[in-house]
């Protein structure tokens, strides 16, 4: 004897299932708040790495809209199945525990995923993923469309119980007892199964996913460009960009020497791809800066609108090669949790030759005595960037890292502590013009201060120049209808 199961076409099972949840007036209410509210989080989360202003500016436009996309869909699908869940509850229905584990697996993994791709995402070293985004071949995007799919099943799942059409039983087991036949009938259990099976592989894709090969990953940083000019800037606003980039450039106190063929030597540049990457961005190397790579170069070093992208690069490379405690015991060990190659100033540089990671603090290329190095840690610690809310002491994106280079040929040169904040005011003004015009405009009319006034070490501060600062600077600016865009753009995170 056989039971006769009617099988019913998935999509007919969802649409049943929805109509059924949504004949209602409160489960639309229900699904708009949840998904209101799981917007907030993803919010909440970006906001305690980056600013919004930071995320658009680092990012390039198809990975903060697919961010963006991806996090509005997920918020909805999580507010669909909980109200799902609901209504099979209000049926007095059974549905299985795993639906639900696999509904809060999906919200806590995008919650983990949600962020800009080169400062660290709040939630993953909790989930034991540690450093950036930019460890994920998507950057993080493929974390949201697993979501979504999970999510997807999830109320496949709900609508098969919500339905009522879906009720599977295994196969009758047939007895007879006191000469009468009985059928026994159990409701099948490897659906259960099935969905174990697959929250499971979708916790090990996800953690797999910063363990392949950096060639797999796709760059979703912003390319660094060069200064943009902007019409109809102000006399006022062209005179404080003029101060802040200074068309001459500014003189740091420190020579090159010959850094630059002993990265070049080492590995950790390999001279065709940086050569390279330049002549594509439309801006070749000069004979100045192929001599300080391949030759070496005794003259003080300018940090000018014309090469400030050269010297992120090249001190990005320094700073990752040069050997100091700041990078093995210090924040970058810290948080990196065991994956310090996955930040976005380890993994994400790839004009090495071979993996970045084999020239972490390998060599010391400009020695430093332990005085000198604690000088470097000391300004480090308190020089902050507008694109996440760490310090120069925790390098973990390019700029960070390119400033700690620099700031640890400065001290093997003798350089001053004034002088290196003094330093990093101006690198990090051409580095982040628009930041810079920003804050030099806050100074001029709250305290009416130039530029070159400006004491440094309140300039770089965590209240002024970290992303945080950037955001509490601008509102002020608003709030006094100050606010206008710098004459000039640039800036950004790629290589």
């Amino acid at each position: 004897m056989k039971i006769e199961k009617k099988k019913y076409p998935w999509f007919f099972v969802l649409q049943v299932g929805l109509k059924k949840t949504y004949s209602k007036t409160y489960p639309w209410a229900l699904t708009i708040f949840i998904a209101l509210n799981v917007l907030f989080l993803y919010y909440f989360l970006l906001a305690q790495k980056t600013t919004w202003d930071a995320f658009w500016q680092s990012n390039t436009a198809f990975y903060a809209w697919s961010q963006v996309i991806l996090s509005i869909i997920n918020a909805l699908l999580i507010g669909v199945s909980i109200s799902m869940l609901f209504s099979v509850i209000e049926e007095k229905r059974k549905t299985s525990k795993m639906s639900l584990l696999q509904t809060f697996s999906s919200l806590l993994f995008s919650a983990a995923a949600t962020g800009c791709s080169v400062c660290s995402a709040f939630l993953l070293p909790l989930l034991g993923i540690a450093a950036s985004l930019t460890a994920l071949p998507l950057g993080g995007l493929e974390i949201k469309i697993l979501s979504i799919l999970m999510l997807l099943y999830v109320i496949y799942e709900y609508a098969k119980v919500n339905s009522g059409l879906c009720t599977i039983y295994d196969e009758p087991i047939i007895t007879t007892k006191d000469g009468q036949l009985h059928i026994n009938i159990n409701k099948k259990t490897a659906p259960k199964l099935k969905s174990l099976a697959l929250l499971i592989v979708f916790i090990l894709v996800i953690y797999m996913l910063p363990r392949l090969p950096s060639t797999w990953r796709i760059r979703m940083q912003k390319d660094t460009a060069a200064v943009t000019n902007s019409s109809g800037a102000s006399k006022q606003a062209v005179d404080i960009f003029s101060q802040i980039n200074p068309p001459q450039g500014y003189e740091i106190a420190a020579r090159y020497g010959d850094i630059g063929p002993k990265m070049i030597e080492m590995g950790v540049i390999d001279f065709n791809k940086f050569k390279d990457t330049y002549e594509k961005s439309g801006q070749p190397l000069s004979q100045e800066q192929l001599a300080i790579l391949t030759k070496g170069s005794d003259q003080k070093m300018r940090i000018t609108s014309e090469n400030s992208y050269f010297l992120l690069n090249f001190f990005w490379a320094f700073g990752l090669a040069n050997q100091t405690k700041i990078l093995t015991e210090g924040d970058m060990v810290k948080y990196g949790q065991g994956q310090t190659g996955n930040f976005a100033s380890t993994g994400g540089w790839t004009l090495a030759k071979g993996d970045p990671m084999q020239y972490y603090s390998k060599r010391a290329l400009a020695p430093l005595t332990a005085e000198q190095e604690k000088l470097v840690n000391d300004v480090a610690s308190n020089v902050y960037r507008p694109c996440c809310g760490n310090s120069t002491a925790f390098p973990d994106c390019n700029h960070g890292m390119a400033l700690l280079g620099i700031f640890e040929l400065m001290a093997s040169q003798g350089a001053s502590e004034n002088q290196m904040y003094e330093a990093a005011k101006y690198i990090n003004s051409y580095w982040f013009p628009g930041n810079a015009y920003d804050a030099a405009v806050y100074f001029k009319n709250k305290d009416g201060l130039d530029f070159k006034n400006i004491n440094p070490r309140i300039f770089l501060s965590k209240d002024i120049f970290s992303a945080f600062g950037a955001q509490a600077v601008k509102k002020w600016l608003v709030e006094k209808n100050l606010a206008q865009p710098p004459p000039k753009q640039g800036g950004g995170c790629g290589a």
